[in-house]
């Protein structure tokens, strides 16, 4: 710039040369003072440009009325809608030297300018009108499907055949416009305070959100799409995939308490969560810049899985944060807003990187995982946070008085003077701060036990027999790390590092799995991919297979193996770099291997499943379950039942939401149900009978994925009566209060809560050869006086899936593990959440809980049902009892 300022030449060239330096870091020039704004047709559009820095003059002129090159249009455009990445070009008539290099190559980076045909771009020549609206409408990416658009542009005959979709798309959203006359007058070269009023007008625009509020999966198979406005999704049950979010993203109240998946989603704007409820909201492979929660009632859970990242979140409602398999990426920083409601409870489990408390009397749980920075701000008095054992905080910081509870690990805390009075139930390794002698905290090495005893032994939860899904399994199972491993020196991404180098198993494929364990048509290992099957044939013979696996140095490993129907088979450390185990595989059996990863560090810890399982038929990998809702006639409640075909698993394929199932009565080519969700019900009138036969196909992508038939049988199972040594018995209400305290998982308030217990000699006694058992419970409707009938023998159906697969209720059966035959032993448990919602029903019915028992070849030997009832001291406080139970007298 300096050579401009010494040049001695002609007064002539100076002008010259003080336009085009002008030009370069505004949009024009001109030598004369005199205001040229004042009375013209865009002075407003004009000024307010001016005023707010956008545009910028020489000696207060501006040209209005003179043409505007296609550099200064780019210029333009960059500077008002704020674009400024860039990408790297090639024009034969742009040398890198030209003050408009850099504009050219932000243009191209937006896609609005591509050049021509002759690899020029042609910077110093005028824009036409149809051109600017070309590159306008590119940038906007509007491009109208028909022409509608151009009917009110009388001159619409002259427009080039190039432009015509791109002025019509303008037109129809309001941001162009024809002259006084109707005419557009394509050709003719844009004037300055023209460029000014078209791009006023198309930065004001907002594109028309897109709005998903139906079930099903959304965007392409493969590829990128890419959506130009903001997207709103305003149903559970709902996947989006593949998606360019060029606006916002949000979740509206309208999703309830249902889910809503995202895989390989990148928003660019702000994601806003309003709906969802405690398992909703997935994001796979996902970009986020900023997510903001704020569900009016009840808690939501965010869970980011994969290469997903998350550069921040804002916290104004009870959340839980949840990383599950996540590349070293997940949530960075979390900031927990000053308008949390008091009394709310936000869980994180993951690694974070920094999180600021900002809102007073809240409880923060951090059950597993890691905390890289947590800042308890000045005006965060009272926040209480629950660090369980295997849990990190590297950095606390206490700017206000808090209460640090459990065994788990911080390395540094800071108390400032804010926090004076703070406690710790196990003292920080290193304590700081100008009241760091305040604080209450035991000598190190005496922290003592938090409790946490555990209520239940079985899936969080409740509802309805049959129909709904439930977790399936444990995910871990041992301890993770064990054996001698090196201290970590190497640098902080090194020891950082918990995945695998390499996994195989001789002679057998693994197919690489997503997080809900449906194929990803992968096959091999990959240090991303989690999860694992392998199919063995139905007809194999028996045989060892040698699973190798290979950590890095410093990383710990343990590893669990379950056999067929969850046993616990073998537990153990993998202490070497390259360990092996020796895996029975046998056929028409089930066995899982999880394999848990801890970094050289002790923060970053991940968890590998390889699911072996024999692939199920069609008869194999479906059943019917059952619905119980209530409808309101003559003054009473009046109970009513449906059945539902749900998918689980055929030819060694998670069959999924989107796999089409067809059903046929035999002979008909017309199916009677059309099924596209993980269950749906079956028309009452194509149940013909207790037994009966169904055609069935199942298509996938437009592809047959099985077909065959499908045999029912609803016949009931023969009740066990009297006393067998089974009993359910309500959770009081100081155990509920007791377990939201005791179990990181929970994350709400419980409403109610039941355990159920065996007599091991007892029920061996009366029903000889029981070795497993399945369970449900099921609402009692209106007043009651006698047990039902009972479940048929497809409600009772179990395996139509791999076990740890996440499954249905009452779809997966459990060894009963008799244990002291002197005394009762627990074999399972559920808890039921309270809701927030000020139009929540308060009473709690009571129950009937139904247990299936079979033998060791899991033939199904009959059925025990049971009464759960409730009174006030077995119900959380606010919740009543309705004691809608009344046995008929004998």
């Amino acid at each position: 710039m300096s050579r401009f300022n010494t040049a001695k030449k002609a007064i002539s060239l100076i002008v010259l040369l003080a336009m085009m330096l002008s030009l370069a870091s505004t949009a024009w020039a001109a030598p004369s003072s005199s205001d040229d704004l004042k009375g013209h047709w865009a002075e407003t559009a004009l000024r307010k440009w001016v005023a707010e820095g956008t545009l910028k003059g020489y000696n207060n002129r501006y040209n209005p009325n003179q043409p505007i090159t296609r550099a200064e249009f780019m210029t333009l455009i960059n500077r008002s809608f704020k674009l400024t990445e860039s990408t790297d070009i090639k024009f034969s008539d742009l040398e890198t030297s030209h003050w408009a290099y850099g504009q050219a190559a932000i243009a191209s980076k937006a896609g609005y300018v591509k050049g021509y045909a002759d690899q020029t771009i042609r910077p110093n020549r005028p824009v036409s009108r149809e051109e600017a609206a070309s590159m306008l409408a590119a940038l906007l990416k509007l491009n109208s499907a028909d022409l509608e658009g151009l009917k009110p542009i009388k001159d619409a005959a002259t427009l080039s055949s190039w432009s015509k979709k791109a002025v019509a798309a303008l037109v129809k959203e309001g941001i162009l416009t024809g002259n006084s006359k109707g005419n557009f007058e394509p050709q003719r070269e844009l004037s300055r305070a023209e460029a000014v009023s078209l791009l006023d007008k198309a930065r004001d625009y907002a594109p028309p959100a897109t709005v998903y509020d139906k079930v099903g999966t959304y965007g392409p198979t493969t590829g990128l799409t890419t959506i130009s406005g903001d997207v709103i999704v305003s149903a559970g049950g709902i996947t989006l995939q593949n998606t360019v979010i060029e606006g916002d993203l949000k979740i509206s109240e309208a999703v309830g308490e249902g889910d809503a998946f995202f895989k390989n989603v990148t928003v660019k704007g702000t994601t806003t969560i309003s709906g969802g409820g405690p398992n909703s909201v997935h994001f796979e492979d996902s970009v986020l810049v900023r997510i903001s929660i704020d569900k009016r009632d009840g808690t939501v859970r965010v869970l980011v899985i994969g290469d997903t990242t998350v550069q921040h979140v804002v916290v104004h409602s009870p959340v839980k944060l949840e990383e599950s398999s996540t590349s070293d990426s997940g949530f960075k920083n979390v900031e927990i807003a000053d308008n949390l409601p008091s009394g709310s409870n936000v869980q994180l489990i993951g690694q974070f990187e920094n999180v600021s408390v900002l809102s007073s009397d809240i409880k923060i749980s951090i059950p597993s995982g890691s905390v890289k920075t947590l800042n308890i701000g000045e005006g965060a008095g009272n926040t209480t946070i629950d660090v369980s054992a295997s849990a990190t905080i590297s950095d606390l910081v206490l700017n206000a008085v808090a209460k640090l509870l459990g065994q788990g690990t911080v390395a540094n805390a800071t108390v400032n003077s804010g926090a004076t009075g703070s406690s710790f139930e196990k003292r920080p390794a290193n304590v700081g701060g100008e009241a760091s002698g305040s604080i209450t905290a035991p000598n190190a090495g005496t922290g003592g036990n938090t409790g946490n005893g555990s209520t239940g032994g079985g899936n969080t939860g409740g509802g309805n027999t049959g129909g709904g899904n439930t977790g399936g399994g444990n995910t871990g199972g041992g301890n993770t790390g064990g054996g001698s491993t090196p201290s970590c020196t190497e640098a902080p991404d090194v020891c950082r590092n918990a995945k695998l180098s390499n996994l195989t198993v001789s002679g057998f494929t693994l197919n690489q799995l997503d997080s809900n364990f449906a194929a990803t048509g992968s096959t091999g290992f990959n240090p991303d991919a989690f999860a694992y099957s392998v199919v063995t044939a139905r007809t194999m013979e028996p045989v060892t297979a040698a699973l190798s696996v290979t950590k890095s140095t410093y990383s710990t490993a343990s590893y669990t193996i379950w056999g067929n129907l969850s046993n616990h088979l073998e537990s153990g450390s993998l202490t070497d770099a390259n360990s092996s185990l020796q895996l029975a595989v046998k056929p028409m059996q089930d066995s899982r291997v999880v394999i848990n990863v801890k970094s050289g560090d002790g923060i970053a810890t991940k968890s590998y499943q390889i699911f072996f399982q024999y692939p199920r038929t069609i008869q194999e990998g479906l059943k019917i379950g059952s619905t119980t809702w209530s409808t309101f006639e003559n003054g009473q409640w009046i109970a009513q039942n449906s059945y539902h075909i749900q998918k689980g698993s055929v030819n060694g394929e998670k069959l999924i939401d989107t796999d089409t199932l067809l059903l046929f009565s035999p002979g008909e080519t017309v199916p009677f149900l059309t099924c596209t969700y993980y269950s749906c019900r079956i028309p009452d009138d194509s149940i013909t009978g207790t037994t009966g036969t169904w055609d069935v196909k199942i298509m996938r992508n437009g592809t047959i994925l099985a077909q065959g038939e499908y045999r029912y049988d609803l016949s009931i199972v023969p009740v066990l009566t009297g006393d067998i040594g089974l009993e359910a018995i309500p959770l009081t209400t100081q155990e509920l209060i007791d377990a939201l305290r005791n179990e990181p998982s929970l994350t709400t308030p419980l409403s109610f809560g039941y355990k159920t217990f065996v007599d091991s000699a007892k029920l061996q006694a009366l029903v000889p050869g029981a070795k497993y058992y399945n369970i449900g419970a099921q609402d009692m409707i209106g007043t009651v006086n006698a047990l039902p009938v009972g479940l048929s023998k497809e409600e009772y159906k179990i395996g139509i899936q791999p076990n740890g697969y996440h499954g249905y209720s009452m779809s997966q059966a459990y060894s009963f593990s008799f244990g002291n035959p002197n005394a009762k032993q627990q074999i399972y448990g559920a808890y039921y959440h309270r809701s927030d919602s000020p139009d929540e029903d308060k009473s709690i019915n009571d129950m009937f809980v139904y247990v299936g028992i079979y033998d060791e070849n899991l033939q199904l030997l009959g059925q025990f049902i049971t009464t759960l009832t409730f009174d006030q001291a077995h119900v959380a406080d606010g919740y009543t009892p309705t004691g809608n139970w009344v046995p008929s007298q004998p």
